[in-house]
């Protein structure tokens, strides 16, 4: 027997579930029947707000950034009164936490081949996740935001994070003895974005 539609916040239950199941065995584990039974609702309530599997995952990705960009600013407002370079070595320690915590739901946000960049709601949250980083750089180079090298630096630093993340929860680095692992604080506080990756090699030796 079908379970009637009476859940009043549906769409926050279901994504809270989407979120847990992504976790628990990844996005092939993840289906609209088996939110729906978690949630305690019919199937067809579940396209009330999501015409597909996929609709959902977009939103759920979308929401990830939203919450990328609450742990980024958090982070910034508990640095308190710290240089500007500090603040972007802090950011990008709790980048490298996010991804720690929810690696499932990083690397739905990060998808293969960009496979929500079609989507506004998406777009419009990774880029406003992004811009924390970039506010950064730019109080770090003291340049205005959109100023190209800005930008550029910005996506140097992203690089640095992201692929130190990556390489996390893929496993990378776990086959290194403890002590040559670095951490995150180590890893961020070696970024430059002074000069935007054009310093010339010292050759006097």
């Amino acid at each position: 027997m079908r379970k009637p539609y009476h859940h009043g916040h549906l769409r926050e239950a279901l994504l809270e579930a989407a979120r847990a199941r992504l976790a628990e065995g990844g996005e092939s584990e993840l289906s609209l029947r088996d939110l729906a039974a978690r949630v305690g609702v019919s199937v067809n309530a579940t396209y009330r707000h999501f015409e597909s599997k996929e609709a959902m995952l977009v939103e759920l990705a979308a929401g990830g950034f939203d919450a990328l960009r609450a742990d980024l600013r958090d982070a910034v407002a508990s640095a308190g009164a710290v240089s500007a370079l500090r603040r972007l070595n802090v950011v990008g320690e709790a980048y490298v936490g996010f991804a720690n915590r929810d690696p499932a739901l990083f690397r739905l946000m990060f998808g293969r081949e960009g496979r929500f960049e079609s989507d506004e709601r998406f777009r419009e949250a990774a880029g406003a996740a992004f811009m924390v980083l970039v506010e950064c750089v730019a109080a770090v180079r003291e340049e205005p935001p959109d100023a190209p090298e800005v930008i550029r630096a910005a996506i140097a630093a992203w690089s640095v994070a992201h692929g130190f993340a990556t390489l996390g929860i893929e496993g990378y680095l776990q086959a290194l003895p403890a002590a040559q692992r670095p951490t995150a604080r180590e890893v961020v506080s070696r970024l430059d974005v002074n000069d935007g990756g054009r310093r010339e090699p010292n050759l006097a030796g």
